[in-house]
């Protein structure tokens, strides 16, 4: 009779890094872990191809300190400012748990458009990888509007700023804005209903589009030309290292460079800047005014979005090269206006 253990045991490589035990084969049935143990291509294993992970091992510390902050903040216009001072000078490792969840909001932006950026220049939203762009493109979305309704829970003079700008826009697009309203729910107050924004329907909304943009990875792979020849099992450990590293930076960030909080906001009052991944809105704002704010975004995400409807393999190069350009002059342009926008005047732009 063949050994149990010989026939459970694998090749390396073949199988779920696990010791070939009793008690670990319960566990991997019971956690289905054989389910993650599938062949990938092993350029994966490289830093550049594990931006995606890294952005969700962010995700997953935002969501974890967010939890932990709003059980202390109170979504009222008259007490948010105050729960905020309390949590940072009462609550116990507050001012330390408030920084790892600003930084680590800093870092996911970064490396979710690092992501993005890598997966353009390789053409991986070509067919059959359409929808595993649109389900990025999303997210990056939907992590701008968790930032905006991040600093509008802070309620100081920034926070404040950012909501007048927000309500301002709002009107400009019509019936699409009605919701930002104040008078929209006038049994709740607009910070109260961007709380449950942010702690409720964009969290929904971007676990939905990361559950979907990791099945269309699973399913369709990574765009490569290498055989699938390791294994995901083997890429797990080493983006658990790379995490941990996150992890630690957001840490370190957070106690050395802890974020400080404005005084309690006046209406009416336009005197700081935004939070810094809008300032390239700031600085068109400062040239174009209270509209700019709103077509400038529609311009940027609305080309993210049909990147893969105007550049197919069947196109051939000239399309594709056009669409770089286009991707380079709007790159030039983010990240020239973000840069610009930290040393760009002070400026008016309510009444603009």
């Amino acid at each position: 009779m063949t050994d149990e253990r010989q026939m459970n045991s694998k090749a390396p490589g073949d199988g779920l890094a696990f010791p070939d035990t009793a008690r670990a084969g319960v566990i991997r049935e019971r956690l289905a872990l054989d389910g993650i143990d599938y062949p990938i291509a092993p350029n994966a294993n490289r830093l550049a191809y594990m931006l995606g992970g890294l952005t969700f091992a962010g995700i997953a510390l935002l969501i974890v300190t967010g939890v932990m902050l709003d059980q202390f903040y109170n979504p009222s216009p008259v007490g948010a400012h105050d729960s905020l001072l309390y949590i940072m000078t009462r609550v116990k490792f507050g001012m330390w748990i408030r920084g790892l969840h600003y930084w680590a909001a800093s870092i996911v932006l970064v490396s979710v458009f690092l992501h993005m950026s890598f997966v353009f220049w390789r053409r991986s939203y070509v067919k059959p990888r359409e929808v595993t762009w649109w389900a990025g493109v999303g997210l990056f979305a939907v992590l701008f509007g968790l930032a905006f309704t991040g600093t509008v829970l802070r309620a100081d003079q920034e926070g404040g700023e950012a909501l007048e700008h927000a309500i301002a826009g709002a009107k400009m697009t019509g019936p699409i804005g009605i919701p930002m309203s104040p008078d929209f729910a006038r049994s709740t107050s607009l910070l109260s209903r961007l709380h449950s924004l942010h702690v409720s329907l964009l969290p929904l909304i971007m676990l939905a589009l990361i559950g979907l943009h990791f099945w269309l990875i699973r399913a369709i792979g990574i765009n490569s030309t290498e055989p699938k020849s390791s294994r995901f099992s083997d890429h797990l450990p080493k983006l658990a290292g790379y995490s941990l590293l996150l992890l630690g930076l957001a840490g370190t960030l957070a106690a050395f460079f802890a974020p400080g909080i404005g005084h309690p906001s006046v209406e009416g009052v336009e005197k700081t800047k935004p939070f810094w991944p809008f300032l390239w809105i700031y600085v068109v704002e400062n040239e174009f005014g209270m509209r700019g704010m709103v077509v400038a975004p529609v311009i940027i995400f609305g080309f993210l979005f049909i990147i893969p409807l105007i550049d197919r393999p069947r196109d051939g190069k000239g399309r594709h090269q056009l669409v770089t350009a286009a991707a380079l002059i709007m790159l030039v342009l983010y990240v020239g206006g973000i840069i610009y926008g930290v040393f760009a005047p002070q400026q008016q732009h309510m009444g603009m």
